[in-house]
């Protein structure tokens, strides 16, 4: 599995799953690598893995694969990579010591709405035109090669990558296997953000054994690119918790 590694190699190690999409989701939390052993897997369908198809299953035993060898390990996900991080809490808790899940989609998906289908696909669309890659990477500003990699995998993500990306299975039904999951875990969302995703922190809150949750005042579906600095403060104040 591709990834790419910041920070100090000998510090603790922290995954950070990223957004669907971005592999840089987490361009402005990047100062953790003072502190911390970064390491950030492009999930399949997605940066140097846009060849592949996503399926949550297949991306979760990746990672899987990818962390044993140096857990537990902290966890840090975003959107599509908070749902892949709650199913690996769920799925093989002793790989995490702590996590921090932001804006994770988790309630009310037996029937995927079909305008946010829509939306993701309209999105893919978009984001496949060049011009509106490189103003997102200069408005990110991520570096010239850094925005031309991004072009060019935004051409090869698939359709069903983003339909499989959408309904993706990961729930926390009534008796699922997140209830009691004894790993800390802090859940964030935004306060402007859709009603399901503040619901599914507080539905974590409820059910992990030591989760709690927070919702961020102002906030959209946008914590890590327009709060970074606060995330950053709130990541590592959480991980050096005792």
């Amino acid at each position: 599995m591709y990834y790419e590694a910041f920070g100090k190699r000998d510090a603790p190690a922290v995954v950070m799953l990223h957004g669907a999409f971005f592999p840089d989701t987490y361009r402005g939390e990047y100062a953790l690598g003072e502190r911390y052993h970064l390491i950030v897997p492009h999930i399949r369908g997605f940066g140097k893995a846009a060849d592949e198809t996503f399926t949550a299953d297949a991306a979760a035993e990746e990672l899987k694969a990818l962390i044993r060898p140096c857990a537990p390990v902290f966890l840090v996900g975003f959107s599509l990579g908070a749902q892949l991080a709650v199913k690996l809490l769920a799925e093989e808790p002793a790989l995490v010591q702590k996590a921090v899940v932001v804006s994770p989609w988790l309630v009310d998906k037996e029937e995927i709405p079909e305008n946010i289908m829509r939306g993701n696909l309209k999105m893919l669309a978009q984001l496949k035109n060049r011009m509106v890659c490189q103003m997102i990477g200069l408005v990110s500003g991520m570096p010239k090669e850094a925005r031309r990699e991004m072009t060019e995998a935004m051409q090869r993500i698939s359709e069903q990558t983003v339909r499989n990306c959408v309904d993706n299975g990961i729930t926390l039904r009534e008796n699922g296997p997140f209830d009691g999951c004894p790993v800390p875990v802090l859940a964030l969302a935004g306060e402007k953000e859709p009603e399901a995703i503040r619901r599914s922190v507080e539905t974590m809150a409820a059910k992990g054994a030591a989760c709690r949750c927070e919702i961020w005042p102002g906030a959209k579906h946008n914590i890590p690119m327009a709060f970074a600095k606060k995330l950053t403060q709130t990541i590592d104040a959480f991980f050096r918790e005792t």
